[in-house]
């Protein structure tokens, strides 16, 4: 018996060494039937197969005659655990691992490497990370990309994240502002990315009171979409309301007559109040907003 499976694990190991890299486990549908198999080796016109990983006979299919949806390959699930805890630098290494082991399918729309290095390229985004981001999204290559929406945030590296990547910002804001943009159906994630780069390139330009409504609609936009932007976008609005003039005038008028609980600054630091407890509540995720902001609690309005 155990000669018996001796011989099975030898062979079953000698038939992976003969195909070299991971094979991608997949769906064929033609208009006959449907069935299961492992995707070898690939073009754009045929692909290579076979029906189990056990079998030395190899099948050539045509991909105008079929239809291809690849199953989660495994090194592509453990990965997108780890994105979506927001583990992006480990993420960004397996995808990385998983795009290179699927290497020889590329050329098959929704395969496991192309999407690897999609999500690679999200990670890098997401830590903003930019200079690693523009290397990887020149040497991709996105016709393959299964979704109409990871296109556009391809799109969206070299024009919006390549502009703050170059501190462009008045190219940037004209961007924003053009209608090619404005008036695009999107969806929140990318409506909020967008929203947060104005944000930016407003501040770059030296407009911070423009650039607080811009990162308040990026805040909107965004909010249950991507974490990282609406946290961001918090901390900026943060940031700019400490350093406006106004509220410092107003914190320093609080314990006078002169205070005005109608004043511009006063208004500020109920809007900066606001975010604090809501980062308290949603945002922070057991994380502490930094420090210097918990001073906008020291001025509660006077008439209630």
């Amino acid at each position: 018996m155990k000669k018996i499976l001796t011989v099975a694990l030898l062979l079953t190991a000698s038939v992976g060494s003969l195909f070299g890299e991971k094979e991608a486990r997949i769906l064929i549908i033609t208009d006959k039937d449907t069935f299961t198999g492992w995707m070898m080796d690939a073009n754009s016109s045929k692909f290579l197969w076979r029906e189990t990983q056990q079998t030395l006979v190899k099948r050539e299919q045509s991909l105008r005659t079929c239809t291809v949806y690849f199953l989660q390959a495994p090194e592509f699930t453990e990965a997108l655990e780890l994105y979506k805890s927001r583990n992006y630098k480990d993420a960004a290494l397996k995808f990385a691992a998983c795009a290179e082991e699927y290497g020889k399918l590329t050329e098959v729309k929704g395969n496991p490497s192309t999407m690897a290095s999609f999500y690679e390229m999200e990670c890098y985004r997401r830590l903003e990370d930019l200079e690693k981001l523009s290397e990887l999204a020149g040497k991709f290559e996105p016709e393959n990309l299964l979704y109409k929406f990871h296109k556009v945030q391809y799109e969206m590296y070299g024009v919006f994240w390549d502009a703050v990547r170059t501190k462009s910002w008045s190219r940037l804001d004209a961007i924003c502002k053009d209608e090619k943009w404005r008036g695009r159906k999107l969806p929140g994630n990318l409506r909020g990315q967008i929203a947060y780069c104005h944000g930016l390139a407003l501040e770059g330009a030296g407009q911070p009171i423009k650039a607080l409504n811009a990162y308040n609609n990026a805040f909107v936009a965004d909010f249950a979409a991507s974490e990282e932007i609406t946290r961001k976008s918090a901390i900026n609005c943060l940031r700019i309301i400490l350093d406006h003039e106004d509220v410092k005038t107003a914190m320093e008028l609080y314990s006078t007559e002169d205070y005005s609980d109608d004043s511009n600054g006063a208004a500020l630091i109920k809007e900066a109040t606001a975010l604090l407890k809501l980062w308290d509540k949603v945002l922070g995720s057991g994380e502490q907003v930094p420090a210097k902001y918990k001073v906008f609690l020291k001025y509660p309005p006077k008439n209630r």
